[in-house]
């Protein structure tokens, strides 16, 4: 056979054999998934501090360790509830300002041209608006400043209680000093619906209050 025979005659088997041979097997290698974007975490939220149930008081009392068990328990008689009334009052600074809770309205007696002036002693009267244990008088005078502003400072006191508004009896007395500082006088519980507080002295001849608390024992 000649050469270029023989090289046609081995291309053929080759060829043959090469289509019967099966197809190469490719394994294809897997895609990685998808990275899932992280979820931020959320922010811890901070509890939210709960409110005190009770209001707070102007000036809740503060008791020293050998102070006893009835102070303890003292509270202040809503000044909602309390009405007042006095025995003389100039216009506009009517004896209800001591009771508002506003330091900024005052109860003052007469005095410059309405009318005549009216001499102490004079009073304020508390209807507490109900029937208490009674045992500490909280007196603010008036908070102004400039020149005047001491003007019906209470300097010397009595102080009256009463069940039925009519039948006073005096229960404390004493001095406070003539300047803005609030004043508390405290005596022993005594059952009452009604204070009458009584300037007996005050600075200019006349009396006035900006705010009075009456406290009492539970």
């Amino acid at each position: 056979m000649k050469p270029v025979a023989q090289i046609c005659l081995i291309w053929s088997v080759l060829f043959v054999t090469a289509q019967r041979l099966p197809a190469p097997i490719v394994e294809e290698t897997p895609k990685p998934a998808p990275e899932q974007s992280a979820k931020p975490k959320a922010k811890p939220t901070k509890p939210k501090a709960s409110e005190s149930a009770e209001s707070p008081r102007r000036s809740p009392f503060v008791a020293s360790k050998n102070a006893p068990a009835s102070d303890r328990k003292l509270f202040w008689i809503p000044q909602s509830q309390i009405t007042a009334t006095a025995t003389s009052q100039h216009p506009g600074y009517e004896a209800r300002n001591a009771v508002d809770g506003d330091t900024n309205t005052i109860w003052h007696t007469p005095f410059g041209l309405f009318g005549p002036e009216i001499s102490l002693p004079q009073s304020i009267i508390l209807n507490l608006g109900g029937a208490y244990n009674v045992s500490r008088l909280r007196y603010l005078p008036r908070q102004d400043s400039g020149f005047g502003s001491l003007n019906g400072n209470i300097l010397t006191y009595r102080i009256y209680a009463s069940t039925d508004g009519n039948n006073f009896t005096q229960i404390a007395a004493g001095n406070w000093s003539d300047d803005h500082a609030e004043k508390n006088t405290t005596f022993g519980p005594t059952r009452a619906s009604y204070l009458r507080l009584e300037a007996v002295a005050a600075h200019g001849g006349h009396a006035s209050a900006a705010e009075l608390n009456v406290a009492a024992t539970q």
